[in-house]
């Protein structure tokens, strides 16, 4: 797998303008072994109003959103993109792009809003952000009914490092892993066989595509399935390639093949 320091050493070398995975901070992360222990439980049957909801996760302060699409029925589960924002905007101004897709395939999205600036694998290692996350997950199974088997982590930029990293780590309870326009992975372990959908715009002058390119030859060469999605566009989240992964997911289209 590629690392985050392997990236950044091969970027330097290239001549990369920007490499937003690589900016490292100062914050200290006590570091985590990065499992996500948080499972359905009881299915709550409370009808939840359709929107962008700020999810209030029990004995935290930081934020985080769940978007519940149109006709939401808690007698049934329904599938879940776990979504991690890049690193300068909040998880909040992704959402309104993504209420629509979410209503119209039929998924609940939760979007927990990282610890710093950045999530902790970028700033080190593994830490404060997993707890927040299993918190977050564990609040969302009380509150919507959700399928098990269909929870995806999805991220743009840092966050799809971190979707990769964290998911990977995970890949006995994550069967499906999407990434748009990653720099790195780097799992604390490699668990289960879990499938990969990558996209990156070919003209990424932040992320260079190169970066995906090589994360997708080494997954392959792993064993993996991976659907990669190279696009002739910058470094942005191309909605119609998040549409599809999250079918994908779904499973209203087909699996990926190699």
């Amino acid at each position: 797998m590629i690392s985050r320091r392997q990236f950044c050493a091969t970027a330097a070398a290239t001549g990369a303008a920007v490499i937003t995975g690589c900016r490292l901070g100062t914050t200290t992360i006590v570091q985590s072994d990065a499992r996500i222990t948080a499972r359905p439980g009881v299915p709550p049957t409370t009808p939840m109003a359709p929107g962008i909801h700020d999810l209030v996760v029990s004995g935290s302060d930081q934020y985080c959103w769940l978007i519940v699409p149109e006709n939401y029925d808690p007698s049934r589960a329904w599938p879940l993109a776990l979504f991690f924002r890049g690193a300068i905007t909040p998880a909040r101004e992704y959402l309104d792009s993504f209420q629509p897709i979410a209503d119209e395939l039929g998924l609940l999205v939760l979007a927990p809003e990282a610890t710093y600036r950045t999530w902790d694998l970028i700033l080190g290692s593994f830490g404060p952000d997993v707890n927040f996350i299993n918190a977050a997950l564990h609040t969302a199974f009380q509150t919507v009914h959700v399928d098990s088997t269909r929870i995806m982590p999805t991220g743009f930029s840092d966050g799809a490092s971190y979707s990769l990293s964290l998911g990977l780590t995970n890949g006995d309870f994550f069967t499906k892993i999407a990434a748009y326009s990653p720099g790195f992975i780097q799992a604390a372990a490699q668990r289960g066989h879990p499938s990969f959908f990558i996209t990156h715009g070919s003209m990424d002058q932040v992320l260079p595509v190169e970066s995906s390119r090589y994360i997708v030859e080494q997954l392959r060469g792993a064993g993996y399935d991976v659907e990669f999605r190279e696009w002739d566009g910058p470094h942005a989240v191309k909605l119609s390639l998040t549409r599809e992964s999250w079918q994908w997911l779904i499973g209203t289209t087909p699996a990926p093949t190699g």
